[in-house]
């Protein structure tokens, strides 16, 4: 019986979420810390030798190990790892939300913003692991979730080769999606960062055209295709095709580096704006994609690009860039909403008086203990489960039927640990995220656990607030498919050296838009409140 199998006397299986190529992805309670998990139960091929299967676990301990290294908000936190019944286990953070592949089967190409919005949310992710010495090596739709938040997260680092280590063979890969597989790992070499980077160009394009570059009926005609035929030219891409065919070259050295990509995807991020201001929001056409999907005029000539060069430090080049143009990772770009958009806030100068030393909270909070039972039953009536649920951004989320609530740290993309940070530092990264925090155009969000699936939306820029921790703003979503009702409200504060994003959600008309506005300042108090005991 399912319900009742467990891993190390832990984790007990609930039900299947999915199979991949490498395997099972099972639903599972973590009896321990009483939150919800995802295990994956990795796939050894049938007939191996007692050796090899030791061999090949120890090889996925060691790599899931060094992959649970990598923090960054849009790379999947893997908790445990462990050898149970002759095959490894992957214990991982469960992510609410759907594949860009199957995001792309169900609805269709996504428009070429969102698609640039995933890819510089990767190429962040990537930086990280690379400036660590992991290379992926398994890049694709299925293994890049869209969160219900609008974040693209990398999962998957199954296969993942450390620089420097003899890799094992890995041919079963190679054929469980060679569309995807770099041409230098076909043709048997072992392939490195510039590779990741090929994968992820054949994972854009087909989230932005429907089907990845090079299209054929069977494996070997796509390994072929690949091999020898450049990538099929893409229509629907716009602006974002020259982009991902630099990211598709055939050598890797005519690849732009890491850092050098993502300032050519962040511009792209923003959505033309097809419609005049006083026009209402267009319903969307069921199976079609939300938003424009071609980008018209011609395109500028491309400057030449200079060798491509791997130094650790193009890493933390590449997140500086992403940070200094105020990217909030895949849901705030720069269009504009058909409702006036409320004054912003001047940019608030840096207080004189903030400390440089380490504030307040050194250690990591415990986000799911910062409401009550009573307060969060109050905000989420009818909620089954009041303990919450962990995020992978060190929060925790409380749903119920139609309802939600999310509090996370907000992190830097450079990695910079926020605990133990200092004031000023806090007060620098509560900036950027309220200067990222700009009027979207169309967005594409789902929260699975509440009922929320695939909405079509919009926010708001930054309206301020006062007496919430040391400083503070908000933001609201609005459905575009019922006239802009709203249907999220955020609040952004910062106490001390601490950053942190609180979200009250109700759809289908649960709660006004006052009742919304005020349940997140509710909320977001009495987090307030709570942190000030524990700090």
């Amino acid at each position: 019986m399912i319900g009742s199998r467990r891993l190390a006397g832990r984790y007990r299986l609930l039900n299947p979420l999915g199979e991949g190529d490498s395997g099972t992805i099972w639903l599972a309670a973590d009896d321990v810390l009483g939150r919800d998990v995802a295990v994956k139960e990795v796939r050894l091929a049938p007939g191996l030798d007692e050796a090899r299967r030791r061999e090949l676990c120890e090889a996925t301990v060691r790599e899931a190990n060094v992959a649970a290294r990598l923090k960054h908000p849009s790379i999947v936190t893997i908790h445990d790892v462990i050898v149970e019944g002759g095959r490894p286990w992957v214990v991982m953070e469960r992510l609410s939300g759907s594949s860009l592949e199957e995001l792309v089967r169900r609805r269709g190409p996504l428009p070429p913003h969102q698609i640039a919005r995933v890819g510089v949310s990767v190429l962040a992710a990537l930086a990280v692991a690379h400036a660590a010495g992991v290379v992926h090596r398994d890049i694709k739709p299925g293994n890049v979730i869209l969160t219900r938040t609008g974040r693209a997260v990398l999962t998957d680092f199954g296969i993942a080769a450390i620089e420097g280590e003899a890799t094992l063979d890995r041919t079963v890969h190679l054929v469980g999606a060679p569309e995807y597989i770099a041409p230098e790992r076909l043709r048997g070499e072992p392939g490195g960062p510039a590779s990741d980077l090929w994968s992820l160009g054949a994972t854009l394009y087909f989230g932005v055209e429907g089907r990845p570059p090079h299209h054929a009926d069977t494996p070997v005609a796509v390994l072929s295709k690949v091999l020898v035929e450049p990538p099929r030219p893409p229509e629907r891409a716009g602006a974002l095709g020259p982009a991902l065919l630099r990211l598709l070259a055939p050598e890797p050295g005519d690849r732009p580096a890491l850092a050098e990509a993502a300032r050519e995807l962040e511009p792209l991020t923003a959505e033309p704006v097809a419609v005049p201001q006083q026009a209402p929001p267009p319903e969307p056409v069921p199976g079609a994609p939300f938003g424009p999907t071609r980008t018209t005029g011609a395109t500028a000539p491309v400057p030449a690009r200079p060798p491509r060069t791997w130094p650790i430090a193009a890493g933390i080049v590449l997140l500086l860039a992403v940070i200094a143009a105020g990217s909030a990772l895949t849901v705030n770009v720069a269009a504009a909403l058909t409702a006036p958009e409320p004054p912003r806030p001047r940019a608030t100068p840096t207080p004189t008086r903030l400390s440089e030393s380490p504030g307040r909270f050194g250690l990591p909070v415990r986000v799911c203990d910062l409401l009550t039972a009573e307060q969060v039953r109050r905000m989420l009536p009818g909620i089954e489960d009041v303990k919450g649920g962990a995020t992978n951004r060190e929060g925790c989320s409380w749903e119920a039927e139609g309802m939600g609530i999310e509090a996370n740290p907000v992190t830097l993309l450079s990695g910079e640990e926020h605990w133990g940070s200092s004031p000023r530092r806090a007060h620098e990264r509560f900036v950027n995220q309220r200067n990222a925090t700009i009027p979207s155009g169309t967005l594409v969000w789902s929260w699975d656990d509440i009922g929320a699936r695939l909405r079509s939306a919009r926010n708001t820029g930054p309206e301020p607030v006062t007496g919430v921790g040391d400083e503070a703003f908000a933001y609201q979503v609005y459905d575009n498919r019922s006239h802009l009702k709203p249907e999220q409200s955020y609040i952004v504060f910062r106490l001390d050296n601490l950053v942190m994003e609180v979200g009250y959600t109700a759809i289908d008309g649960k709660l006004d838009e006052k009742a919304l506005r005020d349940g997140a300042r509710t909320i977001a108090d009495w987090m307030v409140a709570a942190l000030k005991r524990t700090g």
